[in-house]
């Protein structure tokens, strides 16, 4: 399917915030935003003096702190005070892309014609290390000065995730990975010094010992640990580093307070002490507080503002709490389109694990419902952002603050659509029920009512023959046995009738029986239409018990539940090659029935619930379903000492199983 991306004419995309709008919510400033960007003069400082020191730069924090909007509003505009040429460059893991150094290269080509710089030609075939160090390739500035170029790759953790998600996507990402250290090592590349010792001559198209370029890597401080297992190859990547920390109060004050014509003077502290939860009079100082958040919330009250036509953002706008904030973010920007527009956003902008995801802006049109005007009026309202990849357009969430409230979103919206799968089938179940008993009713009734006219008709043709034959009888006969006929006549006409009466009452006591019949199946369909009720509202009752963390309630929707013990179920876990804060190790844990368990299989079975009592769990619930295998899985450091599972069956009539196991006693396969 194409799409002209040409109709996509959202104003955030070339300016993210103006005097009207100061805070740009979850999207990053950008350089062209730099007259807006407050609060961080002394770490743009501070980084913009590492970079110019030493060929790599590794810069890092945790997610919502303003990484990217430092970069492009904060270092790079002082880079280009130092005669410094910043190329903003975020890597596309899609396959069907480029590979990794010619989106480098692309960057380079597409970043410089808007600032007027004459760049060195690129060769096929060329790597990073060999297009930088070849003789004479500098970047020269319209003045005629020389410009030093800084590669700046932004949220490069994507390399470790979106770039392992499989086999062909890990092994570009390893090359790349290698070819990236020899540049910031000023290594010349294996191949290169087989070639050069094959053709010595060819040496002088480089320069060896001149490296006229920096590389900045901005990566989330949870990934640390991938980026220092690549010492080996990159050892830089320990020395050069700034951690940025979370604003306190002071700082955040002067990102809220900047914008007087908006916002009341003795509010913007309130806004302040309302983003880092801090209600009591400690000194601003002492507050830390995410920018991210802070932006939303700025931008959230500022929007309440231009809704009520006020001049200013006064007391009575800030209410709520942080978390009601994003929420009510994210309903406003999804409650009015249609539900297509809500599962394209859970399902394909993020991923099983709940990291940020991205999919090309055309592949975007092949999901049902799924507009152009849709993707406007997402963009328009900040919830996803269009970025240009290796000459690609591509649709993801504008920040990993939302992926908690949108990964929420999916969990209540997939159980909600499997109750509504549930009581539909078991509707349309009792539906062709009571359809096939009008039927057999109705056929029952034709095939009566046809038996009875047809010996009704057979009795009174039976009965004007003889009648037909006595009149006949009574005119041969003499008039003195006339009286003596007529007798006869009468007699048998008062049996016939006695005949047709009984068989009326006969008709009468059937009729009777029929409808009883009919009171009794009534009556069974009821009943059996109030125990599919009833257990459909058992299903609803555990769901609600769990999530609600309800412990008498849960105890009581257990008591409807039979006990499964035929199904084994096993437990694996797989480690992850990163730490937890804490420098626990992580695993990927997955629970799974074993199907030669039982007898029949699985096919009788339409859902399997396991429920994980456990505080670290915001969702106590993991769904599966066949397709899936019934598997369940999340990422821990540790494994559940007890886990219920709650199975519901494909046949209605057969009432919610559960069966306990403890995961640690039967975890295997650790790797």
């Amino acid at each position: 399917m194409t799409t002209d991306v040409n109709l996509f004419t959202i104003s955030s995309d070339s300016n993210t915030v103006n005097a009207e709008n100061p805070w740009p919510g979850l999207l990053s400033y950008r350089e062209a935003d730099q007259d807006f960007f407050y609060g961080r003069e002394n770490e743009s400082a501070e980084l913009l003096r590492l970079v110019m020191r030493e060929p790599l730069t590794v810069f890092f924090g945790l997610s919502g702190l303003g990484k990217s909007s430092l970069l492009q509003a904060g270092l790079f505009p002082r880079l280009r005070l130092q005669n410094a040429l910043p190329i903003y460059i975020r890597l596309d893991f899609s396959e069907e892309k480029l590979g990794f150094s010619q989106q480098v290269m692309r960057a380079i080509a597409s970043g410089t014609p808007a600032v007027a710089v004459q760049t060195p030609l690129m060769e096929k075939e060329e790597t990073l290390w060999e297009y930088f160090h070849r003789r004479n390739a500098d970047f020269w500035s319209e003045r005629n000065r020389l410009l030093l170029p800084v590669l700046v790759f932004d949220q490069f953790e994507e390399i470790f995730t979106l770039g392992r998600l499989n086999a062909d996507q890990a092994i570009a990402s390893e090359l790349f990975l290698s070819e990236l250290g020899d540049l910031i090592e000023g290594r010349p590349p294996t191949a290169l010094k087989d070639h050069l010792d094959r053709h010595p001559n060819d040496a002088r198209r480089f320069s060896f010992n001149r490296h006229y370029y920096k590389v900045l890597l901005s990566i989330r401080e949870d990934f640390l640990p991938e980026l220092e297992a690549l010492r080996e190859q990159m050892p830089s990547v320990i020395h050069n580093r700034m951690r940025l920390h979370r604003m306190n109060g002071i700082v955040a004050l002067e990102v809220v307070a900047h914008a007087q014509a908006l916002i009341e003077p003795q509010v913007a502290e309130k806004v302040v002490r309302f983003v880092a939860a801090e209600r009591s009079n400690l000194p601003l100082k002492k507050l830390e507080l995410e920018p991210a958040l802070l932006s939303v919330v700025c931008r959230e009250l500022n929007h309440k503002r231009q809704q009520r036509n006020e001049p200013r953002i006064t007391g009575d706008l800030l209410e709520g709490s942080q978390k009601e904030i994003m929420s009510e973010f994210y309903d406003r920007s999804i409650s009015d389109l249609p539900q297509e527009v809500r599962a394209f956003v859970e399902e394909k902008l993020l991923t099983v694990s709940g990291y940020r995801d991205s999919i090309a802006l055309e592949n975007a049109f092949d999901t049902p419902g799924v507009t152009t005007a849709a993707i406007n009026l997402l963009m328009d309202r900040r919830l996803i952002r269009r970025e240009e990849r290796g000459g690609m357009q591509r649709l993801e969430l504008t920040h990993d603050l939302l992926t908690e409230v949108i990964s929420a979103s999916r969990n209540r919206r997939r159980l909600l659509e499997a109750e509504q799968r549930f009581e539909k089938e078991i509707l349309e179940k009792e539906r062709q029920q009571r359809l096939e008993e009008r039927a057999r009713s109705a056929r029952k009734f034709v095939w009566l009512s046809l038996a009875l006219t047809i010996l009704f008709f057979l009795t009174l043709y039976a009965f004007y023959g003889q009648w037909q034959q006595s009149k006949i009888v009574l005119m041969q006969r003499d008039l003195a046995k006339q009286e003596t006929q007529r007798a006869e006549i009468q007699s048998e006409r008062a049996d016939r009738e006695r005949q047709l009466a009984n068989e009326a009452a006969k008709r009468a006591e059937e009729q009777r029986e029929l409808a009883e019949r009919e009171r009794k199946l009534a009556n069974e369909a009821a009943k059996l239409a109030s125990q599919r009720l009833n257990r459909l509202m058992a299903s609803v009752k555990l769901r609600q018990a769990v999530l609600s963390r309800n412990v008498t309630a849960l105890n009581e929707a257990f008591k409807t539940a039979s006990v499964e013990t035929q199904i084994r179920f096993r437990a694996t876990a797989k480690k992850y090659p990163y730490k937890a804060r804490d420098g626990s190790s992580t695993y990927r844990y997955q629970m799974f029935p074993v199907k030669q368990s039982k007898a029949e299989g699985f096919g009788n079975i339409a859902l399997i619930t396991y429920i994980m009592d456990h505080p670290s769990f915001l969702n106590p619930l993991i769904s599966t379903g066949p397709d899936t295998e019934f598997r369940g899985v999340y990422d821990g450091v540790n494994c559940l000492r007890q886990v219920i599972v709650v199975i519901e069956y494909s046949d209605v009539d057969k009432p919610l199983a559960i069966a306990k196991f403890a995961m640690c006693d039967i975890l295997e396969d650790i790797k």
